[in-house]
C-alpha cells in the first residue's frame, strides 16, 4: 500500500487562462507517408515517436527521430515529415493551442535554440499510455466526449514535454541551415501553393535564374519547386478527403485545380 498527500500550495506553470486545447490528433502508420513542407499558423504538435524511424525537416534543419523520441513543432515552423523507407514509422501527434506558459510566448514550449526531437525520459510510460489511450478512444467518441476531457489530455501532455525539453535542453548548433534565398522560395511556396506558379516567376520574384533555382532548391530539398507545389496540394487534398465531406470538385479547388479531371489523374497518380 502506498499513500501520498499533497498540500494546497501548487507551481503555476501557466499564464491565467491560458492552458491548453486540444485542437487536432493523428496517428500515422502509413509505411509510405510523406508531408510537404508546411506551417501551421496557431498549433503546436507534440509528437510521439511510437516505432521506427521519422524523418524531420524544421526550419531547415534535418532531425532523425526513433521510437520512443518526442518531437516539438512550434507554431509558425516551417517543416516536414517522412517515415523512413527501411524502418517505418508509427507517430501520434497532439496539436494543441491557446496555451502560455509563464515568461514564454503564446503556444512556445521549447526553449530558444534547443533540439526539438530528443529520448522521452521523465513520464514517458504515461505519454505513451496518453497517446494509446488518445488513438483508441478518439475513433470511437463520435463527439459523445465533451471537449474538457481532451483538453485534460492536452494539459497533461503539454506539462510532460515541458519538463522532459527543459530536463534535456541543448543546443542545436551545428545542423546544417540551409541556403537562405531558397528557404525563402520554399516559404513562399507553401504559402501560395494554391496559386498558379510557374519557374519565370519565381525567377523574376526572387531575382535568380530558373536554372539556379530549379538545381539549388532540388539539391536542398530533394524535390523541384514545382513538384513540391503539386506535392502540397495532393498533400492538403487527401487531408481534407479524409477529415471532410467536401465533394472531390470542392476540394480541386480549394487546392488550386480548376480542371476537376486534371486534379482526379494527378491524385491516383501522388497519393
Amino acid at each position: 500500500m502506498y499513500q501520498r498527500c499533497f498540500d494546497n500550495a501548487s507551481e503555476t506553470l501557466f499564464v491565467a487562462g491560458k492552458t491548453p486545447r486540444l485542437s487536432r490528433f493523428a496517428f500515422s502508420d502509413d509505411p509510405k507517408w510523406e508531408s510537404g513542407h508546411h506551417v501551421h499558423d496557431n498549433e503546436t504538435e507534440l509528437i510521439y515517436v511510437k516505432k521506427g524511424v521519422a524523418r524531420f525537416t524544421i526550419d531547415s534543419s534535418l532531425y532523425v527521430a526513433h521510437a520512443d523520441d518526442i518531437v516539438v513543432i512550434e507554431r509558425g515552423r516551417l517543416h516536414a515529415v517522412a517515415s523512413d523507407v527501411n524502418d517505418p514509422a508509427t507517430t501520434c501527434t497532439c496539436a494543441l493551442y491557446g496555451f502560455q506558459f509563464q515568461g514564454a510566448e503564446e503556444n512556445q514550449l521549447l526553449q530558444p535554440h534547443s533540439c526539438p526531437v530528443i529520448a522521452a525520459g521523465q513520464g514517458k510510460e504515461v505519454i505513451k499510455t496518453l497517446f494509446n489511450e488518445l488513438s483508441v478512444i478518439l475513433p470511437q467518441s463520435k463527439n459523445s466526449q465533451t471537449s474538457s476531457l481532451w483538453d485534460a489530455f492536452a494539459y497533461t501532455l503539454a506539462i510532460l514535454y515541458y519538463e522532459n525539453f527543459k530536463n534535456a535542453y541543448r543546443s542545436e548548433q551545428g545542423y546544417i541551415k540551409k541556403d537562405v534565398l531558397i528557404k525563402d522560395i520554399l516559404f513562399y511556396l507553401n504559402n501560395n501553393y494554391r496559386e498558379k506558379i510557374t519557374l519565370e516567376q519565381l525567377s523574376k520574384k526572387f531575382r535568380a535564374s530558373v536554372s539556379y533555382i530549379c538545381h539549388e532548391f532540388t539539391k536542398e530539398y530533394r524535390i523541384s519547386p514545382i513538384n513540391y507545389v503539386i506535392q502540397r496540394r495532393m498533400t492538403e487534398a487527401k487531408w481534407s478527403l479524409t477529415n471532410t465531406e467536401l465533394s472531390q470538385a470542392e476540394i480541386s479547388w480549394r487546392v488550386g485545380y480548376e480542371n476537376v479531371d486534371h486534379f482526379a489523374k494527378l491524385f491516383l497518380r501522388h497519393v
